[in-house]
C-alpha cells in the first residue's frame, strides 16, 4: 500500500469523508484494520466545513454550527484534542428565545441551581417541573444517552411510540408527565406538562432545532419537555476553535495517524458485487485514480445518505423488490435550512433583555407562542414558505465570541437557521431558491430587527445559504436535509432508513451504513459510532480493544473538570 495511491485492496472501505464516515474509519483503522476511505470533493467533511464565502478573514460554518461532539465518547476514544480539536463556548448560558416584549427564556449548559432560579422567575410550576426532570434525570444521563446515540437501535416506531416506549415510562415514573403521555405529540404533551406560554414555545423551538418535531409522537415528542436537562448534560452549544471544520481536521489527522489513507477527489462511481455481496469499489472516471478498482476484503461502509448508496452504488435494477419499495419510499422532508450568515461591526447587544443573553452562543427566534409551532407544521406538511420566517434551527451569535480567530479583529460573526421547505411549488419548484434567496433574506432581517434592531442596523455583510445551495454542494444531503433524510415518524429507530434494513447493516453481505441510520448522522457522531461498534463485533476485533471505552458525557465532564466546572447531579 505505498505510493500516494490507492492500493489495490484493503479490508474495509469507507465511501464518502464526511465526519461520520472518518468516525467509522478512525474506529475501525485504530482496531488493527487496514482501512481506506475514499471521498468525492477534494477536502473531506462536506457537512462540517468552514469557507471564507463573505471575505477574507471571516469563517463561516457553512453547515454544523453547534458541535456536540465534547459530549460524545468518540472525543475521549480517538483522543481528538490530541490531533487539534479544541472546544470553545462564549458562556454558560448556551440558549435564549427572546420575545417581543422584551422577556426571554434562557437555558444554562452546566449550572442547574441557575437554571431552575431563572424559570422561577418566569414560572414557578414550570421551575418545579424542571427541578423534578432534572433530578430523576441527571444521574444517568451517561447511560441513557449511550442507549439513545451511541447504540444500534433496537425498537421500532410502534414500540417507541407505545405503552413501553419512553413517552409511557416518563408519564408512570413523573406525576407532572400524564400517563397517556405516548399517545400525545410533543405539542400536547409540552401543553399539559408546562403552564408558561414562553417556556412552552421555547422548549418546543429547540425541540425543533434538535430534530424532535412537535408533530410527532413517542420519543419526538418526550425530548421537547426534557431539553432543559439535555442542555445542561450534554450541550450543544459550543464551536471548535477555528471553526466547524477543526473537527473533521482532527478526524483525519486521528485516520492518518493510525496508518489510515484517505483519498480527495475520488468519488465512488459503484460497488463491485458478487450476487448479493459486496467486493470493492469502483472510482468514477472523473476520479484523481480514474476507473480504479478497490477490492475490500472484509467490509463496505457507506457514509452517503439512503438514496446515494442504494439507487446510486448499487443501482435501482440491482436491488430486490422489498429493498427498492424500501428505498424508495425513504423520505428526505425534514430539516432543510434556509441560512442567513452575517458580519457585525460590533458585538451583540440585546437591548432591554437580560444582561445574560449578550454573550449566549445561540438563540430562536420570531415563534412567539405554541400558535407558531403550528403554523410551522401547517407550513413544512404543505410545502409552503413560512411568511414571516419561522427561525428555529438554531441562531448562533457566539462563533467569534467564543473563538475570535473566526473573525477579523473588531468583527463578529452570526448566523440564523429558518426551517423552510425544499420543493417551493407555489414559486415554480426548488430552482427558484437562486431567485428569492436575497428577498427571503431580507425578510429574516426584518424579522430580527424587531427583536434587535442594533444588531440588523450592525451588519456589514450578509450571505444567504438555500436548501438548494445545501443539496449542489454535498448531493448526499439529498434536498438540503440536514439530517441525512426523514427520522421521525415511520423512519424512526429501527425502521430507518427502511423496515428489514438491519442498519447499520443492510440486506447486502459486507455492506454497512454510517449515514441514513438511527441515530442520524449529526456532529454527535453517533451514526459513525455505531457502525464502527457493529462492525467491529462482525470482524471480531471490538473486544480486544483497551482504548474503546468512553461511554456519552465522560470526555465532556472531564473538559469541564480541568476548566474548573463540576455540574451538580441534584437540585436540593
Amino acid at each position: 500500500m505505498s505510493g500516494p495511491g490507492p492500493g489495490r485492496e484493503y479490508e474495509v472501505i469507507v465511501v464518502g469523508g464526511g465526519i461520520n464516515g472518518l468516525t467509522a474509519a478512525c474506529y475501525l483503522q485504530k482496531s488493527g484494520l487496514s482501512v481506506a476511505c475514499f471521498e468525492r470533493k477534494l477536502e473531506a467533511g462536506a457537512g462540517c466545513c468552514t469557507e471564507e464565502v463573505m471575505h477574507p478573514g471571516v469563517k463561516v460554518n457553512l453547515c454544523a454550527c453547534n458541535l456536540p461532539t465534547l459530549w460524545s465518547p468518540v472525543y475521549g476514544d480517538l483522543e481528538l484534542e490530541k490531533y487539534g480539536l479544541e472546544m470553545l463556548t462564549s458562556s454558560e448560558w448556551g440558549m435564549f428565545h427572546p420575545f417581543l416584549d422584551r422577556s426571554a427564556v434562557m437555558f444554562n449548559s452546566w449550572n442547574p441551581r441557575k437554571q431552575y432560579e431563572h424559570w422561577k422567575s418566569i414560572d414557578r410550576h414550570d421551575a418545579e417541573v424542571f427541578k423534578s426532570l432534572y433530578n430523576l434525570l441527571a444521574p444517568g444521563m451517561s447511560e441513557a444517552l449511550q442507549l439513545m446515540l451511541y447504540s444500534q437501535a433496537t425498537k421500532s416506531p410502534e414500540e417507541a411510540e407505545g405503552p413501553d416506549g419512553m413517552a409511557a415510562m416518563f408519564g408512570r415514573l413523573l406525576p407532572e408527565v400524564p400517563e397517556n403521555a405516548h399517545e400525545l405529540t410533543g405539542t400536547e404533551l409540552v401543553e399539559a406538562v408546562y403552564r408558561d406560554e414562553r417556556i412552552r414555545t421555547a422548549l418546543l423551538t429547540n425541540g425543533v432545532m434538535m430534530g424532535a418535531l412537535p408533530w410527532n409522537r413517542g420519543e419526538d415528542a418526550i425530548m421537547s419537555i426534557l431539553f432543559p436537562v439535555i442542555q445542561l448534560v450534554n450541550s450543544s452549544t459550543w464551536t471548535a476553535r477555528g471553526g466547524s471544520h477543526a473537527l473533521t481536521h482532527a478526524l483525519c489527522s486521528c485516520f492518518a495517524a493510525h496508518g489510515g489513507r484517505l483519498f480527495t477527489g475520488c468519488p465512488v462511481e459503484e460497488l463491485i458485487m458478487q450476487g448479493d455481496e459486496v467486493l470493492g469499489v469502483v472510482l468514477s472516471k472523473e476520479a484523481v485514480y480514474p476507473e480504479a478498482e478497490i477490492r475490500a476484503s472484509r467490509a463496505v461502509v457507506s457514509n452517503l445518505s439512503c438514496h446515494p448508496t442504494f439507487l446510486g452504488l448499487i443501482g435501482e435494477e440491482r436491488l430486490p423488490s422489498s429493498v427498492r419499495k424500501g428505498v424508495n419510499d425513504f423520505r428526505y422532508d425534514e430539516g432543510m435550512m434556509f441560512t442567513n450568515y452575517w458580519v457585525l461591526d460590533r458585538p451583540p447587544h440585546w437591548e432591554g433583555y437580560p444582561e445574560e443573553v449578550d454573550l449566549a452562543y445561540g438563540f430562536n427566534f420570531g415563534l412567539e407562542s405554541v400558535a407558531d409551532i403550528r403554523r410551522m407544521e401547517r407550513n413544512l406538511a404543505e410545502d409552503e414558505l413560512p411568511d414571516p420566517p419561522l427561525v428555529a434551527g438554531l441562531s448562533v451569535q457566539g462563533f467569534s465570541l467564543a473563538d475570535p480567530s473566526q473573525a477579523p479583529r473588531g468583527q463578529y460573526t452570526a448566523m440564523a437557521w429558518s426551517c423552510v421547505p425544499y420543493e417551493l411549488p407555489a414559486h415554480g419548484g426548488p430552482q427558484e431558491w437562486d431567485r428569492i434567496r436575497e428577498d427571503y433574506g431580507d425578510k429574516v432581517d426584518r424579522l430580527l430587527a424587531e427583536y434587535n434592531p442594533a444588531m440588523v442596523d450592525s451588519i456589514i455583510a450578509r450571505y444567504c445559504n438555500t436548501p438548494l445551495d445545501y443539496y449542489r454542494k454535498n448531493p448526499s444531503q439529498v434536498f438540503g436535509a440536514t439530517r441525512s433524510g426523514s427520522a421521525g415518524g415511520r423512519w424512526y429507530g429501527t425502521a430507518r432508513p427502511f423496515p428489514g434494513c438491519g442498519a447499520p447493516r443492510t440486506p447486502f453481505g459486507r455492506l454497512y451504513l454510517s449515514n441514513s441510520i438511527w441515530p442520524v448522522g449529526t456532529s454527535t457522531l453517533g451514526a459513525g459510532y455505531v457502525a464502527a461498534t457493529e462492525v467491529a463485533k462482525d470482524l471480531g476485533v471490538r473486544e480486544e480493544q483497551a482504548w474503546w471505552r468512553y461511554r456519552a458525557l465522560e470526555a465532556g465532564v472531564e473538559v469541564l473538570r480541568r476548566r474548573g466546572i463540576e455540574i451538580d447531579p441534584s437540585l436540593s
